[in-house]
């Protein structure tokens, strides 16, 4: 068994004010007890003016991070990290034990990719089973340009035979509204709405259909193979003025046996307060039901 959690931090190590510093230990600490094999994370800070100037800090973020929870996150000496767009940054981390396969990381950053925010992946041996994992942040203001990243996305995850789950904050609702409902039909106007609804005031779902249509990314939402009842991994936090929603995901590629799912939940609000605005999101997976090298 193993588990993967994904994480938007918010805003991690951004400042080393008190207050700060005791909400990043709030973080560390949830993370370890959780204790997951495998994180994903998502807003490590790191400002500057070019991808060259912010790198440094995205990768002492992620490091501070691996150090903090005991996990490691070099591949071929190369921290797992991508630089985002802004300065919004993602990166993976796993247990001693997990092995990333050589030459396998691959970085979706603006430069290469034209990314809004960012996306890491790698090719983990589970104990000789291999398994991409991705950790991924699309826009929050411009669904057009998520769509457009999703393509990225699934450039790099229905390439070749190695099944792959990627987690991450997609700053849109799910593909099917009858497992995620448009939550903005009955709630009080706010202009922050504005970058979540199509001109004719519906939820714009482009990217989330992008994903998951037969005909298109063929990505399976993890929380429906699961069986799980609908959560909303956002809402709870004072500056987040949407209406509860769930726009932090885990997805399965098209070859990942539908067995491999064994569990998934998202922890509570109660537990995550305000040390972060998104709930994090945990995925059991048997990976006796991945191919075997």
């Amino acid at each position: 068994m193993t588990t993967l959690m994904t994480i938007n931090a918010l805003d991690l190590y951004r400042r080393d004010t008190t207050a700060d510093l005791a909400r990043y230990a709030a973080v560390e600490d949830l993370i370890r007890q959780e204790d997951p094999d495998v994180i994903a994370v998502q807003e490590i800070i790191a400002d500057g003016p070019d991808s060259t100037a912010k790198r440094p800090g995205a990768v002492r973020g992620l490091r501070r991070l691996a150090d903090a929870v005991q996990r490691r996150c070099d591949v071929d000496g190369q921290p797992a990290v991508a630089v985002g767009g802004i300065m919004h940054h993602t990166g993976l981390l796993w247990r001693d034990g997990i092995h990333p396969v050589p030459d396998s990381l691959h970085r979706l950053t603006r430069d290469d990719a034209g990314m809004w925010h960012c996306a890491v992946s790698v090719v983990l041996d589970l104990g000789g089973a291999r398994l991409r994992v991705g950790s991924v942040q699309l826009s929050p203001f411009d669904l057009t340009w998520a769509a457009m990243d999703v393509a990225q996305v699934l450039r790099v995850f229905n390439t070749g035979d190695v099944p792959g789950l990627v987690g991450g904050d997609w700053n849109c609702l799910g593909g099917d509204p009858d497992y995620d409902p448009d939550p903005y039909q009955d709630a009080p106007w706010h202009p922050d709405h504005v970058y979540q609804l199509t001109d004719t005031g519906e939820v714009d779902r482009r990217p989330a259909r992008r994903l998951e249509a037969r005909h298109l990314g063929r990505m399976r939402d993890c929380a429906r193979l699961a069986g799980v009842d609908w959560a909303a991994t956002t809402g709870h936090h004072p500056t987040d003025h949407h209406p509860p929603r769930r726009v932090d995901r885990w997805y399965a590629t098209h070859h990942l046996p539908d067995n491999t799912i064994t569990g998934l939940r998202t922890i509570s609000a109660d537990r995550v307060a305000t040390i972060t605005d998104h709930l994090p999101v945990i995925v059991d997976i048997d990976d006796r039901t991945l191919p075997r090298t």
